[in-house]
């Protein structure tokens, strides 16, 4: 049965079962690695078991009998065991370790894959520093638990059950006694273990939180610092720490009441039982050796015991984690691809075309963003869309690249409904310069050959020379080599638009997006870069959203865009006389003072 991660969260994590179905795709290539663990494992806590009964030996024969013989191979026997036990570590611990760092960055992997996978729609709710949480912090907690915890609980474990048999075996009456104690000793681990997974749940949602408050602070330093906001967001940031703390305290208490009351019942339980011992010796029922090995047996499983109440928090705390990574990786908000998808024809007449669309973003379901939008766009034209801010316009772009599917209606580029495309097709069809560029940590290079990895380097500069920014890269110490800083902090505004205008160019797409692509720019490099954009427009579809008259009055029509809806469609002058909202919007909007920039700003 699936469970969506929304109910495994309502219902405080997902089972062991649901668990193993996420994970063991990822254990699966390494099931001789774990079985040879395993062995390990066994070997480890074999050699223990049986060195209680060496110990034994070595009273008996080797000491009580006063023969030197005796004694010898009972300290090679020991010296053996020794060994074993020392292999077997070795084993283990490499084994284990190595499964587990492999295991944890293919799961890194699949995450971040899955996260770029899934639809602009899923991000609308999803916070970026949660995100980063489960992939680095989450998975960390995994890691550390793979890699030690489990195997160490493992081997414990067999101690445990080992241990309580070799009790038995050494003295029967035992076995009432240890009847009495494992359940007492369980039942706390059952029961305060599943609260205790629930409250290491919220540790890490809590941790989560405070990850995203950093990330978001720091994200918007500038406008915090410009705000003199600093003591406001420090006061948020540690209000999410302080709830942080609470939750992990509130763990920590759990997890040492478990401890404590496991530990209690063991060593009372295991005094009990050394009580029944010391009578039978001193009846002269087993011998000192039995007695000598019966106390080994004793503490192997008090120790034993106490191992896995610490343990059993740190296990339950990676389940916590291992809950928040697999809500994630079932997370299933993807765009439906079609078994057969149709390839875009580049030279279809129609570049592309809305049929009575309908949309309304998931986050605000009951307010349309568009509707009943109708228009066609041939091979070539140039297209303006037109309206004030919040009228839909950004939305076309939206689903032009399919980031969403049109509640009613059709989208259709190169002849093509875009239900029926492969994204890649599509995507790599489409170039989009926005106003606000989003550039990488790295080079000014790759920056630009982003947009077409495979470029050459004579490809790459003369596409930033009609982008009009081979000039300033040139100017730079770097050269093509500098670093941009993160989000291109190291630059202006307009050498950001114009290496993203750069990359774009080098795309050489089919359909161009422009979301007023020269609305950073100066005058000098707005009236360069427009000139390098109609070049690469010309005998090329282009739909730009238009904030300037220049492009405006470039444009072969516009449609005029209000609440969500086409409300007139025409030339410059067309609108000018027809539509009084236009005319509103060019009195507000395209007029500027003289000598000043021709903008249409947005509001």
């Amino acid at each position: 049965m699936n469970v969506s991660p929304e109910d495994a969260s309502r219902n405080g994590g997902y089972s062991l079962r649901q668990l193993g179905r996420v994970f063991w795709p990822y254990f699966k290539p390494f099931r001789r690695q774990i079985a040879g663990a395993v062995l390990a494992l066994m070997l480890v806590a074999g050699a223990l078991l049986v060195m209680g009964r060496g110990l034994a030996y070595l009273v008996d024969e080797g000491l009580s009998k006063q023969d030197p013989e005796l004694l010898n191979r009972a300290v090679i026997a020991t010296a053996l065991i020794a060994l074993c036990l020392a292999i077997g570590s070795y084993l283990r611990t490499t084994l284990v370790n190595q499964v587990g760092e492999q295991v944890l960055a293919r799961i890194r992997s699949a995450l971040f894959a899955h996260v770029l996978g899934l639809s602009p729609g899923w991000f609308e709710s999803a916070r970026t520093g949660d995100i980063l949480a489960r992939i680095t912090t989450d998975t960390a907690i995994v890691q550390t638990v793979m890699t030690s915890t489990i195997s160490m609980a493992v081997r414990n474990l067999i101690l445990l059950v080992g241990g309580l048999v070799m009790l038995v075996l050494s003295s029967p009456k035992m076995s009432l006694v240890v009847l009495i104690v494992v359940p007492l000793v369980v039942a706390p681990m059952i029961v305060l273990g599943r609260r205790l997974r629930r409250a290491s749940r919220l540790a890490q949602d809590r941790l989560a939180d405070v990850a995203v408050q950093a990330e978001e602070s720091v994200s918007a330093m500038r406008t915090v610092q410009a705000f003199a906001r600093q003591g406001f967001v420090r006061a948020k940031f540690d209000g999410s720490v302080d709830n942080s703390l609470q939750a992990a305290l509130s763990r920590v208490r759990l997890r040492g009441l478990m401890s404590g009351i496991v530990i209690f019942m063991v060593f009372g339980g295991i005094s009990a039982i050394l009580w029944v011992g010391g009578q039978d010796l001193l009846a002269g029922n087993i011998s000192a050796g039995d007695l000598s090995s019966f106390v080994f047996y004793a503490f192997l499983v008090a120790a034993s015991t106490g191992f896995l109440s610490d343990l059993a928090g740190e296990l339950q705390r990676a389940a916590g984690a291992a809950d928040r990574i697999a809500a994630m990786l079932q997370a299933d908000e993807t765009l439906p691809q079609p078994a057969v998808p149709r390839r875009i024809d580049p030279a279809c007449d129609i570049a592309c075309a809305f049929e009575d669309v309908d949309f309304a973003y998931p986050a605000a379901a009951s307010r349309p963003a568009v509707s009943q939008i109708r228009f066609t766009v041939a091979r070539g034209e140039r297209v303006a869309l037109v309206g004030p801010s919040g009228a839909g316009k950004s939305t076309l772009f939206h689903l032009l690249l399919r980031f969403y599917d049109p509640d009613q209606g059709r989208v259709i580029v190169g002849g093509q409904d875009l239900r029926e495309t492969a994204l890649d097709d599509l995507r790599g069809h489409i170039g989009i310069v926005s106003q606000d560029p989003a550039l990488f940590s790295t080079t000014i290079r790759e920056n630009i050959l982003f947009g077409r990895p495979d470029a050459g380097e004579t490809e790459m500069v003369a596409a930033a020379q009609q982008a009009e920014a081979h000039g300033f890269i040139t100017e730079l110490e770097g050269g093509y080599d500098t670093l941009v800083g993160e989000k291109g902090v190291r630059l202006s505004g307009g050498q950001r638009q114009r290496l993203a205008i750069a990359r774009t160019i080098l795309r050489d797409p089919g359909l161009l997006l422009l979301d007023e692509a020269t609305s950073a720019l100066d005058s000098r490099s707005e009236a360069a870069v427009q000139a390098a954009l109609d070049n690469l427009s010309r005998n090329r579809t282009t739909l730009v959203i238009a904030h300037r008259l220049a492009t405006v009055v470039r444009a072969d029509r516009i449609l005029l865009i209000d609440n969500g809806q086409i409300t007139a469609t025409g030339t410059h002058e067309e609108l000018i006389v027809d539509s009084p909202l236009y005319r509103h919007l060019a009195d507000l909007q395209f007029t500027t003072p003289t000598g000043s920039n021709t903008s249409m700003s947005d509001r």
